[in-house]
């Protein structure tokens, strides 16, 4: 079973989701993690992020929001 966490960091701009990610992966090992983000360069950044830490990441838009969904190696 995947081990999925979620973060939501709308309303915030960059770096702060991708400072929300980092506190969450200290904490937690997912193998999925899903970060809802309010504009686009904050789901850059995240992405950018997740894929440094080995993650496949792809970002989803949905509605006003963008939805970053990482997939992480076990």
């Amino acid at each position: 079973m995947e081990k999925e966490v979620r973060v939501n960091a709308r309303g915030l701009s960059a770096p702060g989701p991708r400072l929300m990610v980092d506190a969450a992966l200290d904490k937690q090992q997912p193998t999925v993690m899903r970060v809802v983000v309010s504009n686009a360069p904050a789901a850059e950044d995240v992405r950018t992020y997740l894929e440094g830490r080995g993650a496949a990441v792809e970002i989803d838009a949905v509605g006003t929001e963008f939805h970053v969904l990482a997939r992480f190696r076990a």
